[in-house]
């Protein structure tokens, strides 16, 4: 049985590049940083992402530019793996939802505008709408 190989960081930035045309990437190191700006909906802000990748390892999302506003009475972001660093939780690394041989534009990216998106329902009524794990709680979020 032939076992897929990892992408490397090079495929990956070609792939990114492709998909996202204007966008600013570097390589430096074995590993991807990109930056990027995603509006959820038409009636959404802008958020400003950038994506660190080391080769090997997982990609990891973070908004930076801004401090994400907190839902009233809540200590921490929803979703995320540290809501100082507005490090966002896109997909349950233990599960295989994406695997080093994926193209992480194509598997992992998409999935920013979308949490942007349950971020935004969550302002609004205080509840993750958009399934997954609860980090603080450690129990799966309906």
């Amino acid at each position: 049985m032939n076992k897929a190989k990892p992408l490397n960081i090079a495929l990956q930035a070609h792939r990114i590049r492709t998909l996202f045309p204007g966008s600013k990437l570097e390589i430096k190191d074995r590993e991807l940083r990109w930056w990027y700006e995603f509006q959820p909906t038409a009636l959404s802000k802008c958020y400003k992402i950038r994506l660190h990748y080391k080769e090997g390892s997982h990609p990891n999302i973070y908004v930076i530019g801004e401090k994400l506003t907190l839902f009233p009475g809540s200590t921490k972001l929803p979703h995320v793996y540290n809501t100082a660093k507005q490090w966002l939780c896109l997909y349950d690394r233990g599960v295989g939802e994406w695997k080093k041989t994926m193209f992480i534009a194509d598997r992992v990216i998409p999935w920013i505008p979308e949490w942007l998106f349950y971020y935004e329902l969550w302002l609004i009524d205080g509840n993750w709408h958009g399934g997954g794990n609860d980090h603080g709680q450690n129990k799966t979020i309906r």
